[in-house]
C-alpha cells in the first residue's frame, strides 16, 4: 500500500481526508485565450451556472424540510409546496424526480463529510479521541436528518457519475479515510499494513450497523450508544495491534511523526 498523508486535497484542506472526499461534481474553468479573447465561458452564462446551482440548493434545503415533516418518501409536489413554488418551476432546476433524488443523495454525502472531516481533524489524538469522534459525527447526521438518512439507504441514485453517491459514497468515504489512518499508523508501528483495509471495512460496517439499529429503536441514548460503540471500536482495534505485538494506551495521544522520528525512521510523507 502507498503511504500518503491524510490532508484533504484542496477541499477539506487541512483535515484528514482522503482523495475520495473530494469526488463531488464541480466545475473545471480553463483562463488564457487569443487575442484577449477569453476560452472561459461568459459572464452571463457564468452567473446563470451560479444562480442555477442556488436555485437547486434552495429546492434540496426544500426537500430536506419536507422530508422531516412527512417521512422518508420524496413527493415533488410536497418538495415544491415546501418551496413555495409549482412544480414546473421545481422542473427548471432538475430534469425529473430521479434528479432531484441524486441530488439529496450528494447532499446526503457532503453533510457526511463535513462531520467526519472535523472528527478526524485532529494531528496527535488519543485513539478513543478520534474514534468517538468519528463515531459520533454519524450519529449526529442520524439524529439531525434521519428522514434523509433513510431515503438514500433505500434508494439508489441513477445517471452517469450518480452511482457513488449518498449512502455508499459515505461508507466508501469513511473505509477509505479509516484505511488511510489505520495504515498509516501500522507502517509507524512497522507493522503488516495489510490489517489496515479489512480492519477498517470491520469498524465501519459494525458502527453502520450499530447506528441504524439505534436510529430505529431508540434503545438507549445516543451518548450511550457512541460511547458503547467508542469501546467496542477499541477493542477490535486493540486485538488486531496486539496480534502485532503492539500495546498502546487508548486515552494517550499516539503521534505518527513522533513516533517515526524517535525511532530514525521516515514519515509517510518523506518516503514519496
Amino acid at each position: 500500500m502507498v503511504h500518503s498523508s491524510l490532508t484533504g486535497p484542496g477541499c477539506y484542506p487541512g483535515l484528514r481526508l482522503p482523495e475520495v472526499a473530494c469526488n463531488l461534481p464541480r466545475v473545471a474553468v480553463k483562463s488564457g485565450g487569443d487575442g484577449g479573447r477569453r476560452s472561459v465561458v461568459d459572464g452571463r452564462r457564468e452567473r446563470w451556472r451560479s444562480h442555477r446551482a442556488a436555485r437547486r440548493a434552495e429546492f434540496v434545503d426544500a426537500a430536506l424540510r419536507s422530508l422531516a415533516r412527512t417521512g422518508p418518501e420524496l413527493r415533488v409536489d410536497q418538495v415544491a409546496a415546501e418551496a413555495g413554488v409549482s412544480k414546473p418551476v421545481l422542473y427548471r432546476q432538475f430534469t425529473d424526480k430521479a434528479d432531484l433524488l441524486a441530488a439529496l443523495h450528494e447532499r446526503a454525502t457532503a453533510i457526511f463529510a463535513g462531520r467526519l472531516a472535523p472528527a478526524l481533524a485532529p494531528a496527535a489524538a488519543s485513539p478513543n479521541a478520534l474514534i468517538r469522534g468519528a463515531v459520533d459525527a454519524f450519529f449526529s447526521v442520524l439524529d439531525d436528518h434521519p428522514d434523509l438518512y433513510r431515503l438514500v439507504s433505500r434508494t439508489l441514485p441513477t445517471g452517469p457519475g450518480r452511482e457513488g453517491s449518498g449512502l455508499r459514497q459515505g461508507r466508501t468515504l469513511a473505509a477509505a479515510t479509516l484505511t488511510q489512518l489505520f495504515d498509516e499508523y501500522l507502517h509507524a508501528f512497522g507493522a503488516d499494513t495489510r490489517d489496515a483495509a479489512p480492519l477498517a471495512q470491520a469498524v465501519v460496517g459494525m458502527v453502520q450497523q450499530s447506528a441504524e439499529w439505534w436510529l430505529e429503536t431508540r434503545a438507549t441514548g445516543r451518548g450511550a450508544s457512541v460511547d458503547f460503540l467508542t469501546r467496542a471500536v477499541w477493542d477490535v482495534v486493540d486485538g488486531a495491534l496486539r496480534r502485532q505485538g503492539i500495546e498502546l494506551d487508548p486515552e494517550l495521544p499516539v503521534s505518527t511523526e513522533e513516533f517515526l522520528t524517535s525511532a530514525g525512521r521516515r514519515t509517510p510523507d518523506e518516503e514519496r
